[in-house]
């Protein structure tokens, strides 16, 4: 379990670190992938992300898997910064920069970039078979919570360009789903 634990922490700075490596190789700015924040948003995205959380928190099984602290800060606070760096900031960004093109849910746009990152986000989750020892069933739950986390969180950064509100909702998600309500 501590193996995993380690593998976990790896795979999590590794993805905060393609976007820095790829700033240093073209000269970008690292402000460009996301790194503000505003009010209005904020509050709408952790409202959001809270009611996700408490449903993902009804039907994951993941409670009874978190052992350590070393996993709750994994999971609360390592997880949250270093992927919404990845996918919001770096993936996002650049996806919604290169794909043109949107679609309409509800009164939303949402950009073709947000979508297939959206997706990414979630079949990266998929993982969770192995990281949380998830049964396939519970897995394919999570990482369809996930897909539609990814599109509110995707939106939120949309429309503010701040990775800061995302990665308050992605944790403030992720600690409601570890209660196992």
């Amino acid at each position: 379990m501590e193996q995993d634990l380690i593998c976990a922490y790896f795979v999590q700075l590794s993805l905060a670190c393609v976007p820095i490596a790829h700033a240093r190789v073209v000269h970008r700015d690292l402000g460009s992938y996301g790194l503000r924040a505003t009010r209005r948003q904020m509050v709408k995205g952790l409202s959001s992300s809270i009611g996700i959380g408490i449903c993902l928190g009804v039907v994951s099984s993941s409670a009874s898997t978190i052992r350590t602290i070393g996993w709750v800060f994994l999971i609360c606070v390592l997880a949250p910064i270093c992927e919404e760096f990845f996918f919001r900031g770096f993936l996002q960004t650049h996806l919604m920069d290169r794909i043109r093109g949107h679609r309409t849910f509800l009164r939303f746009s949402l950009s073709h970039g947000l979508i297939l990152t959206a997706t990414v986000f979630g079949a990266a989750h998929l993982l969770d078979v192995f990281l949380l020892d998830l049964s396939p069933p519970n897995a394919s739950v999570n990482a369809t919570f996930t897909v539609f986390l990814g599109l509110v969180i995707g939106y939120v950064y949309q429309e503010s360009r701040s990775i800061l509100t995302p990665i308050l909702m992605h944790a403030s998600m992720n600690g409601l789903s570890l209660i196992g309500l």
